[in-house]
């Protein structure tokens, strides 16, 4: 039998230790930048020296610019970093190029020794270069799961304040298996430039700040896991719908955990026993729980059954024009393989309910069974003891929004990794998007 697995509801890491500053790690002062802008980097390795590589991540990325011989130095983890951040000296700048495009970045260090960190960070786009999809990075979700220094928010007991000013491993784009954050969006932005879409990506933060950079979009992606999400990002997302903009929910627990950010967006605070933010003195907690359901606006929330399970979609609106094309009928399975728990319904899933707009139609239902994990085992389908009773799974979903755009959701965290090798699926985000974008299909 196995532990439950990092990033899910059930993991409850133990007492971390101190992070061995003698090895190669480091963070940016922006988790957010754009062409022309200055950013910053802080490092720490006991090895003599150290190369940096700039890379845009992805399939279309790949090596953009390099330093050689950095200088090492080593430099402290200060008690309760977590909360306080780090602190460090500045060891480095590099200012984005003018030319480069939109995307998910990293500078790659690697030290005499031959440690390698990568520090991940977005590029936006230059204003008069905009593409016509905006997705949206879940970058309070890679610090709330984000360990170093001493605890990350599934710590127990939960820390209440979350610092941006710290490497952060959780967000590296290497590795191998299943991903809940940066390897998993990825992904999603990989297939929709294999597509032929212009993307641009933006942070949780340049959502927080504001949305007049989203008027320029039509439509706009939340990736894999957008679960932690403060009171102005949901402020301008529901301005930017009602506007006309129209939503892709290309997720699972998304909206869910309420949070707060201190004025210079370093400091993230979660209360998940529901107390008041020291921030701004509003109560925190789940959304749903202070008045504010992410049903409301996504169409669907999260469910707990069919937690960490793995199972395709079956159909049940193939009228509907987000299937056209698809080749499929009422009861038809969509979604089975995937390279990200094995199917496209999984890993946490959203439902619909009576908190969802009244005009929503449930396109397809994941076949998840209800409490797999009672084994303390995730699943993949098709498996002997699945018995599914349409409590598990996501819900695949669409409404037309009273703004005049719409909102399609798959309610999963484990879709994307099913996007990229299902043609079905494919074709039914090509229906949304092209919809969306005002084109024909």
């Amino acid at each position: 039998m196995n532990r439950p697995k990092d990033g899910s509801v059930n993991y409850r890491p133990s007492k971390y230790e101190s992070p061995d500053v003698t090895k190669m790690q480091g963070y940016t002062l922006r988790i957010a930048a754009a062409p022309g802008d200055e950013v910053p980097f802080q490092m720490t390795t006991g090895a003599s020296h150290y190369d940096v590589t700039y890379r845009r991540l992805g399939e279309t990325g790949g090596v953009l610019g390099e330093r050689k011989g950095m200088p090492g130095r080593v430099q402290a983890c200060p008690e309760r970093a977590w909360e306080t951040g780090c602190g460090w000296e500045t060891d480095f700048f590099w200012v984005v190029p003018e030319s480069f495009r939109s995307g998910l970045y990293a500078a790659e260090c690697t030290d005499a020794n031959g440690e390698t960190f990568h520090v991940t960070f977005v590029i936006t786009p230059r204003s008069d270069r905009r593409g016509e999809v905006a997705v949206l990075a879940s970058t309070n979700t890679w610090n709330a799961y984000n360990s170093w220094g001493g605890m990350s928010a599934y710590s127990k007991p939960c820390p209440k304040a979350l610092s941006l000013d710290r490497p952060m491993p959780s967000a590296s784009p290497s590795g191998t298996g299943r991903s809940h954050l940066v390897r998993a969006e990825l992904w999603v932005l990989d297939w929709l430039e294999r597509a032929g879409y212009e993307v641009d990506v933006y942070s949780d933060e340049d959502l927080h700040r504001g949305w007049a950079w989203l008027q320029n979009y039509r439509a706009l992606v939340i990736n894999t896991h957008g679960e932690y999400w403060s009171g102005p990002m949901r402020d301008h997302l529901d301005a930017y719908l009602n506007a006309g903009g129209s939503l892709l929910y290309l997720s699972g627990n998304g909206v869910y955990w309420k949070v707060t950010y201190d004025p210079t967006c370093r400091v993230m605070e979660v209360r998940k026993e529901g107390g008041p933010h020291h921030q701004n003195g509003e109560a925190g907690g789940l959304w749903r729980s202070v008045g504010r359901p992410e049903h409301a606006v996504l169409g669907v929330g999260y469910v707990r059954p069919g937690y960490m399970s793995f199972a395709p979609y079956m159909v049940e609106d193939a009228s509907h024009w987000v299937f056209k094309g698809a080749g499929v009928k009422n009861g038809d399975l969509v979604g089975r393989e995937g390279i990200n728990g094995g199917s496209a319904s999984g890993w946490e899933t959203d439902q619909s309910d009576e908190r969802s707009p009244k005009n929503l139609r449930v396109l397809a239902r994941g076949l998840n069974p209800e409490d797999y994990m009672g084994q303390r085992m995730s699943a993949q389908y098709p498996d002997p003891a699945y018995r599914w009773d349409g409590r598990g799974g996501g819900h695949m979903t669409y409404y037309d929004h009273p703004g005049g755009g719409g909102v399609f959701a798959v309610g999963s965290i484990a879709f994307g990794g099913s996007l990229v090798v299902d043609p079905a699926l494919q074709r039914i985000v090509r229906n949304v998007l092209e919809r969306f974008l005002g084109r024909p299909t």
